[in-house]
């Protein structure tokens, strides 16, 4: 009885072993050889659709999508791929795209009247780095205080765009004096003291110009002028 057990063992023990011997060097190399050596193909750059076409036209699967935000790259079209382009894989196998859903937006803040250092400071929490600083006359903003953005609060910019603020220097220094002929008279003293100049004298003479607009200024357009200069106008009266 007990020599037939052993037999049966050695027989099952044998049996497993030429199977396993079997699978581990016939069939199995056969399994993992019955794909094609090939090179990944270059999809970085195509629209997902022709991606999607070439990955089916070279034999292989499309594997996972996954959107991120690109700022090269736009909207639907493959950044980045996995295994790389030109990698050598077995024919059918999955390929993973990652595909550009355009660059991260983000709403420009209202800066206006703040420090620089406050307003760079909000900038630099949003993220927006590319920032320009741009020093202008202001009559009504005191020096070193933001007058404005450029693209206007609220709008909303790539992120890694430029970005552009203007500071105030304060009213006072030499400018070039705005162009105030065929502005009304009203528009023309608006000009005028919104500058830091001063209204010397308006005179009015006929003309076939429109009643009431500027005709000739004093300084003229485009002249060398400092704060609280003198202005005289000459305006258009009908006849």
């Amino acid at each position: 009885m007990i020599k037939k057990v052993l037999v049966w063992l050695i027989v099952i023990f044998c049996s497993f072993g030429m199977g396993f011997f079997v699978f581990n060097f016939f069939i199995m190399p056969k399994i993992i050889g019955s794909g094609k050596n090939v090179a990944v193909p270059n999809l970085i750059g195509k629209p997902l659709v022709e991606a999607q076409r070439d990955l089916i036209n070279q034999k292989f699967a499309l594997g996972s999508v996954k959107q991120v935000y690109d700022t090269i790259y736009p909207y639907s079209y493959v950044v980045g791929q996995k295994p790389l382009p030109n990698s050598i894989v077995k024919s059918g196998k999955k390929i993973n795209l990652m595909v550009s859903k355009g660059p991260q937006m983000v709403k420009v803040p209202f800066l206006e009247q703040m420090s620089l250092e406050q307003g760079l400071r909000m900038l630099v929490s949003l993220n927006i780095q590319q920032v320009k600083v741009e020093s202008i006359r202001s009559v009504n903003i005191p020096s070193g205080k933001i007058i404005g953005t450029e693209p206007g609060a609220g709008s909303e910019i790539p992120l890694g765009s430029y970005f552009r603020i203007f500071v105030s220097n304060g009213a006072i220094g030499m400018f070039f004096m705005p162009n105030l002929v065929t502005l009304t008279t009203q528009e023309a003293i608006d000009s005028i003291i919104s500058n830091g100049l001063i209204v010397g004298g308006i005179q009015e003479i006929i003309s076939d110009e429109p009643g009431g607009t500027v005709i000739i200024q004093y300084p003229e357009d485009g002249m060398r002028t400092f704060t609280g200069d003198t202005v005289r106008l000459i305006v258009a009266r009908k006849r």
